[in-house]
């Protein structure tokens, strides 16, 4: 063999590792692809929702539908978190299918007479009222004011 196919056969060699490589790389792509298409979902409809949170939380909390529209309770819902902490709420919004985030629509200071407390957490602006809480960070959900 000449010195022109030694080269000619070590490009061939290199070309197929390179095959294999983008191979498995293609392979790799399409897996995590795969894991991507199965992204979480989020449910907004209560008794979906109830499957997953305690029910009366989802019933007051959460959209239902009624006469064609989705409606909720618009009041002020206390989310007390493992640190002491408590998210001042309007609603939730969605639940992941997990279980283990649900989007809220946090209150703004003003929006509701209540005796507010160091720990309460607002939303920080009328604009800016959407938040994700994880829920395993959530250890009770309560009322903050009566009727």
């Amino acid at each position: 063999m000449t010195n022109s196919d030694w080269i000619n056969l070590g490009l061939l060699i290199v070309a197929v590792i390179s095959a294999l490589v983008a191979g498995g790389s293609l392979w790799f792509t399409f897996k995590q692809w795969k894991k991507i298409e199965k992204k979480i979902g989020m449910i907004n409809e209560s008794g979906k929702a109830a499957e997953i949170l305690p029910a009366w939380y989802t019933k007051r909390m959460m959209p239902i539908i009624f006469g064609g529209g989705l409606a909720r309770e618009y009041w002020p819902f206390g989310l007390l978190t493992s640190d002491g902490r408590t998210l001042v709420v309007t609603g939730i919004i969605s639940l992941s299918d997990d279980g283990k985030w649900m989007d809220v629509d946090l209150a703004t200071r003003d929006a509701f007479s209540i005796d507010v407390q160091p720990n309460y957490v607002f939303a920080v602006a009328e604009d800016r009222t959407k938040s994700s809480v994880q829920v395993s960070c959530v250890v009770a959900a309560m009322e903050l004011a009566t009727s």
